[in-house]
């Protein structure tokens, strides 16, 4: 049997498989930062419904191809969009916060950011994670936690409900029918700082629980 020649995938600078249209020289300047604040752009002017590859190409001035180079498909640059605004939540911080102050001020910035754009608590409830995000976004949240002594399903756990608990209450500030039913008891802000006071403080009390019985 005579083995066929193994087929060499080129990689672009980055390590990325080639794709489709790759741009030539001096056909127009685009990176990935620049497609993920176009497309918030987009978002902000007309919605989530009229984001397409399409759009964000027209936006950019460049062909669909050139920027199927960078991104695939919307689902992708939703994803890459959530990527971009999740590390910006985790910026400017204090330093050496106490980890619960940390926790509330990523609970903080998050909502902030979200409700910055229109449809963000959409976005974010139809982005699929990314790899950054689970490898290095989502780790950096916890490190405060573990770096205070949480165990690591203690800390994973708290971050992950504190998204929860951004996400959703994000969702209900931008849908009006459920902002104004929030409305009829307290105010939006109001009732996230409880939410979030709560939740934070449940966590250092279990926390404190598992050591007095270790």
């Amino acid at each position: 049997m005579i083995n066929k020649p193994e087929k060499r995938v080129n990689k672009s600078p980055a390590g990325r498989p080639k794709r489709p249209g790759r741009p030539r020289k001096g056909a127009g300047v685009i990176d990935l930062g620049k497609i993920v604040m176009t497309a918030w752009a987009v978002v902000d002017r007309d919605g989530m419904a009229a984001l397409s590859t399409r759009t964000l190409a027209a936006a950019l001035n460049v062909k669909s191809p050139a920027l199927y180079w960078y991104v695939h498909s919307k689902d992708e640059l939703l994803s890459l969009m959530m990527e971009q605004l999740l590390q910006n939540s985790l910026d400017n911080a204090a330093p050496n916060l106490p980890w619960d102050d940390w926790l509330k001020y990523v609970a903080r910035r998050q909502r902030a950011l979200l409700l910055s754009h229109r449809d963000g608590g959409l976005i974010a409830s139809l982005a699929a994670p990314t790899e950054r995000l689970r490898t290095q976004i989502f780790p950096r949240i916890m490190e405060p936690l573990l770096a205070a002594g949480l165990h690591p399903l203690q800390a994973s756990a708290a971050a992950g409900g504190l998204a929860a608990l951004v996400l959703g209450w994000v969702i209900y500030e931008q849908r009006p029918a459920t902002r104004e039913f929030v409305e009829t008891f307290h105010t939006p802000s109001e009732g996230f700082e409880l939410a979030l006071e709560n939740l934070v403080t449940g966590i250092a009390a279990k926390a404190r629980s598992k050591e007095s019985k270790s």
